[in-house]
C-alpha cells in the first residue's frame, strides 16, 4: 500500500492519501432540500473511515436542474448553513471537503419540477423520452450565473473543493456532446462551439472563487453511443477548459443512454476506465482522478504505481465499507466488506428514494 497511502498537493491542498469518494447519490435529503442529521452522520461516517477527501453529491444550481425531489442543491443562500453542517462533519474527521455542482438538463420530468426539462437541443432524453425546452441564449447566460452563484455558496459552506459536473449525460456533458447537441448556433457544431458553455461556467466560477481555488471538472471521456464523445474527442474538449482554469479532472464514461458505464455492474471488470484516466493524463500533462469499479485496495495501489491516475475515487466500495481505507492502511483486508457491485444502492435511489446497500444494512441508517 507504499503509493495508495503516499500524500498529494492540489494547489496546496494536501491529501494524506490517494483514496477520494466521489460524488456519489445518497438522496437522504428532504424534498425542500433540508439537509438532517441522517445526511450529515452518513457523510461523517465516511469521511472518519480514512480517505482522503470526500465530495458531496451533486447540487442542482437551480430548480429546473433538479433530477429527484430528494436530491440535494444549492440553488438559494438559505441551504448553506445545511450544506456546512456536512463541510464541518467531513473536515472534523480529517478528511477534504468536495462538493459537486450540477445541472441535470433534459434528465428530469415534468413531474419533479414541474415544467419541461431545459436541453441545448430538442432532443429528448432517451430513458425518460418527456419533451423537453431547447435553451434561449439569454437562458445560457442565466445558468452559467447560476453555476457561479452556487460556487459562491460552496465557499461560504466551508468547501475546500468544487467539481463542477460536466458527465453522465447532464446538461454540460448535453452540450459537448454531438449526441445530445444539434444546435447550429454558436453554442454547437464543432467542439470549440460545444465546449461554449462549459468554458463560460468555468471561467465564471474561477471569477467567483479566485485563482488559488481548486476546481475539478468531471467527464464522461467516453460515451458509447454514435457521436458520442470519445477519449480522442475529450482530450480536445479538455484542452480547452484547462486553459480556463481547471485543476484536475475526474474521467469517467458513460450518459444517460448508456448508464451502465455510469455506475458498472459485476460483469464488468474492476477498475475498467483507468485507461482512459491515463490517456488523458500523459495527453494534457494535468492530475486525474480514476473511477470505475475500483472496490479494492490492492487495485487501486497499483493505478498509482502504474501512474495511471493521482487520485482514485472508490464510491460504492465507501457504501459498503465506509472504514475500508483504514482497513486497509492497516493490513486488515480479510477484514474488508468488499462492494459486489450489484447496483442495489443504484436500484434502490430510483425505486424507493433512498440509498440502501445489499452488504451494508447500516447505509442511510448511521442516524
Amino acid at each position: 500500500m507504499e503509493y495508495l497511502f503516499s500524500s498529494f498537493t492540489l494547489k496546496g491542498l494536501k491529501f494524506k492519501n490517494r483514496i477520494v469518494m466521489p460524488s456519489l447519490a445518497s438522496f437522504l435529503i428532504e424534498e425542500d432540500g433540508r439537509i438532517t442529521d441522517r445526511t450529515v452522520e452518513h457523510y461523517r461516517r465516511r469521511a472518519a473511515g480514512g480517505p482522503s477527501m470526500i465530495t458531496m453529491e451533486a447540487c442542482a444550481v437551480s430548480p429546473e436542474g433538479i433530477v429527484s425531489p430528494h436530491q440535494a442543491r444549492i440553488h438559494d443562500d438559505s441551504l448553506i448553513d445545511g450544506l456546512r453542517r456536512i463541510a464541518d462533519a467531513i473536515k472534523e474527521e480529517g478528511a477534504i471537503a468536495a462538493i459537486q455542482i450540477h445541472h441535470g438538463g433534459r434528465q428530469t420530468s415534468y413531474k419533479v419540477i414541474g415544467r419541461r426539462p431545459l436541453a441545448p437541443s430538442p432532443l429528448p432524453c432517451p430513458t425518460i423520452r418527456g419533451e423537453v425546452e431547447p435553451l434561449s441564449i439569454s437562458q445560457i447566460k442565466r445558468l452559467v450565473k447560476s453555476f457561479g452563484d452556487a460556487a459562491e455558496r460552496a465557499v461560504s459552506a466551508g468547501y475546500q473543493l468544487i467539481e463542477i459536473h460536466g458527465a453522465h449525460g447532464y446538461l454540460i456533458n448535453q452540450f459537448l456532446s454531438r449526441f445530445s447537441n444539434i444546435r447550429d448556433d454558436e453554442y454547437g457544431g464543432d467542439i470549440e462551439g460545444r465546449s461554449r458553455f462549459a468554458v463560460e461556467i468555468i471561467k465564471e466560477v474561477r471569477r467567483r472563487v479566485g485563482e488559488d481555488y481548486p476546481l475539478s471538472f468531471k467527464i464522461s471521456a467516453q460515451e458509447f453511443v454514435p457521436n458520442g464523445l470519445t477519449v480522442e474527442e475529450s482530450i480536445e474538449i479538455l484542452k480547452i477548459l484547462i486553459k480556463e482554469g481547471i485543476d484536475i479532472v475526474s474521467v469517467s464514461a458513460g450518459n444517460d443512454a448508456t448508464p451502465e458505464w455510469i455506475c458498472q455492474p459485476m460483469f464488468m471488470k474492476p477498475a475498467c476506465l483507468t485507461d482512459s484516466a491515463k490517456k488523458i493524463k500523459d495527453s494534457l500533462g494535468i492530475p486525474v482522478m480514476a473511477v470505475g469499479r475500483i472496490n479494492d485496495p490492492f487495485i487501486a495501489d497499483s493505478i498509482i504505481k502504474e501512474g495511471k491516475s493521482d487520485l482514485v475515487c472508490i464510491g460504492r466500495g465507501l457504501l459498503a465499507d465506509p472504514e475500508m481505507p483504514k482497513k486497509a492502511k492497516e493490513g486488515r483486508f480479510e477484514d474488508i466488506r468488499t462492494c459486489i457491485a450489484c447496483n442495489t444502492c443504484m436500484e434502490s435511489i430510483f425505486r424507493r428514494g433512498r440509498v440502501e446497500c445489499l452488504v451494508n444494512p447500516t447505509l442511510g441508517r448511521e442516524k
